[in-house]
């Protein structure tokens, strides 16, 4: 038989759900006054009209395994409600040592996700929808494995991180791209011979066809800022790292290096981060800056010559390594000047990390149909041997000796930090 909530403690679960939508509220509070131990005792009931499914873990561009609980509502059940109901999604993960991890969110439409990153291993999954208003409640468990990485490149990054850390759904640009509440840092040592100097330039510009597009920087930076902060985590034996965000149409560059005051050296300055995003529109390009895209070229040039020739990061007997993390960048239009001659006599290891996403789905030959014909499934080309176009980037990187890394998937950069990390160390 289903538990009704007394009026009082319905008034707290209500405030509860109210002040957690106004982003003031932890997730074990929303717990409070919900009797949810008491659900999970009876087991499986269904008071509201549901489904729950979990998708398998898999790498996120956070070199993280990402767990997703999805709830979905049933379309007649969210229709009776008129919208003036307030639904609860509660989840819990519980491992085998028994530690818990709780989150709470509102179930405002048919499907809802819930997102976790979780180390390998074994975890219960608990998950219910309440109605305040009513006492009306669904709960559901689930046994959840979670395997480990096969030929894990990097084989100790997540020790020491707990083993649940779950995040908000559905977060707005930049905090999406970045998820500042994960707060967990991964285990990259860099065993390096001598102090190395290491410089990040991340290119955040749109560039040739796609200048100005929204929809194209999002989804650049869908990849890029995860792997800016997973690089960022990197632990330079008497080394240091500079981070610089580089905008080039409006020639603007941001440092985003560790503040003093955070407790581990390293952090990204995400507050930096985000004031260089909340004055980037992409969307606002003049005619001037379509017609001279080879300035953006020449901009980044001048950047990395920065980097490169500053007499603080390599003195004598140090290392210096530079790492470019960019989209294919492609730049319309031929130089009406010559663009500044990069110090070729520098001996900075320079690293070009070209990352675009691309789903599995693209790389399937296309094959041209005949009336009758039979077709037997596709197969994919591996991924490993898809090759990105010669860039604007690229080009002045190639006299410099520099590595060049084409990076589609998030289990490519992983393969493609880990060699990173390796020529760092021979440093």
């Amino acid at each position: 038989m289903g538990i009704r909530l007394t009026s009082a403690a319905v008034l707290v679960a209500l405030f509860a759900l109210r002040t957690a939508c106004a982003g003031g509220l932890d997730s074990d509070s929303a717990f409070q006054g919900v009797p949810f131990d008491s659900w999970s005792a009876e087991g499986h009931h269904e008071g509201i009209r549901w489904n729950v499914e979990t998708l398998p873990a898999e790498l996120s561009p956070h070199q993280r395994l990402r767990l997703a609980v999805r709830i979905q509502l049933n379309v007649r059940e969210l229709a009776s409600r008129n919208g003036n109901s307030h639904l609860i999604a509660l989840a819990q993960l519980q491992d085998e040592s028994g530690a818990v991890w709780r989150t709470q969110g509102a179930l405002k439409r048919v499907s809802y996700e819930q997102t976790a990153f979780v180390l390998p291993g074994d975890y219960t999954l608990s998950v219910a929808a309440f109605d305040p208003d009513s006492g009306a409640y669904s709960f559901t468990r689930k046994k959840i494995h979670v395997a480990p990485l096969k030929r894990d490149p990097l084989n100790d990054s997540w020790k020491g991180l707990p083993a649940v850390e779950w995040f908000a759904p559905g977060e707005d640009p930049p905090d999406a791209w970045y998820l500042p509440e994960i707060a967990g840092r991964m285990n990259l040592p860099v065993a390096t011979r001598r102090p190395v100097h290491l410089d990040v330039l991340l290119n955040a510009t749109p560039a040739g066809k796609d200048l100005g597009s929204v929809t194209e920087l999002r989804r650049n930076m869908d990849v890029l800022i995860p792997a800016l902060k997973v690089i960022s985590q990197l632990s330079l034996r008497e080394g240091s790292l500079d981070v610089s965000m580089l905008d080039l149409v409006h020639r603007r560059v941001a440092a985003a290096e560790a503040e003093a005051t955070q407790p581990k050296a390293g952090s990204l300055n995400w507050a930096a981060i985000r004031e260089f995003f909340a004055g980037f529109n992409p969307g606002v390009v003049d005619v001037a800056t379509l017609e001279s895209q080879w300035k953006m070229r020449s901009f980044f040039e001048d950047q990395l010559n920065r980097v490169m020739q500053a007499p603080a990061h390599h003195p004598a007997g140090n290392g210096h390594a530079v790492i470019v993390l960019s989209a294919p960048a492609f730049f319309e239009g031929s130089a009406a000047e010559e663009a500044p001659d990069l110090d070729r006599n520098s001996d900075s290891r320079i690293f070009y990390i070209r990352y675009r996403a691309i789903e599995p789905e693209a790389l399937r030959p296309r094959r041209r149909l005949r009336p009758g014909m039979r077709v037997a499934p596709p197969v994919p080309r591996p991924m490993y041997f898809f090759a990105m176009p010669l860039d604007d980037l690229e080009k002045p990187l190639e006299p410099l000796n520099s590595r060049i890394f084409d990076v589609i998937s998030a289990e490519q950069f992983r393969r493609v930090l880990a060699a990173v990390i390796d020529q760092i160390g021979k440093l």
